[in-house]
């Protein structure tokens, strides 16, 4: 459970929820079967931006008592980790090109921060989604996730823009399949 100011708990699903406001179904494992991959690669990337976003507005500068990350900030990361591995799932099966260029970029950028990762309990799997060690992300020193996640680094910044670029790339595929094939998409824009 994540603490935030205020003392209400949260919970890294609660952040997941936030990030699929317009579609929460698309972040169910349940319920993802239901979308082509097209409807899942637009509400993961609109929901990675989110994700990037809240991770660049966390409050880096408080730690918990012990000088570890807060929960609340070990639930946004954990459940940025989920989105991105949502948003590598539905666009491995994209045929758009722009969205797979994108998708290389990201795995890229995070191959690139894959020891700053691992140091805070983050691995990179084999497929390119990321593996969230719990235990080693809360006692993940919190200077060393701010050196990684706060807005001025890297790889939030760089993430939030890529995230940005892969969710113009699915909206503009999923207009061109509407036009193109006359299809029914179940999004919300």
């Amino acid at each position: 459970m994540a603490k935030i100011s205020s003392g209400i708990n949260f919970t890294s699903d609660y952040y997941l929820g936030t990030f699929y406001t317009n579609n929460r179904d698309a972040s169910k494992k349940s319920t993802r079967g239901n979308f082509s991959n097209v409807e899942l690669a637009f509400e993961d990337s609109r929901a990675l931006t989110r994700a990037a976003k809240r991770l660049k507005r966390n409050d880096y500068t408080t730690a918990a008592e012990d000088g570890d990350i807060t929960e609340s900030v070990k639930a946004s990361i954990e459940a940025f980790a989920s989105t991105y591995n949502n948003m590598i799932e539905s666009g491995k099966g994209s045929d758009d090109s722009e969205t797979k260029r994108y998708l290389k970029q990201l795995k890229n950028l995070t191959k690139k921060h894959a020891e700053e990762l691992e140091d805070i309990g983050i691995t990179i799997e084999n497929d390119g989604k990321l593996s969230v060690n719990s235990e080693l992300l809360s006692m993940a020193d919190n200077e060393t996730v701010s050196k990684l996640f706060s807005p001025e680094e890297e790889y939030v910044k760089k993430s939030l823009t890529i995230a940005s670029r892969l969710n113009n790339a699915s909206y503009n595929d999923i207009l061109a399949q509407i036009s193109s094939k006359n299809l029914h998409i179940n999004i919300t824009i």
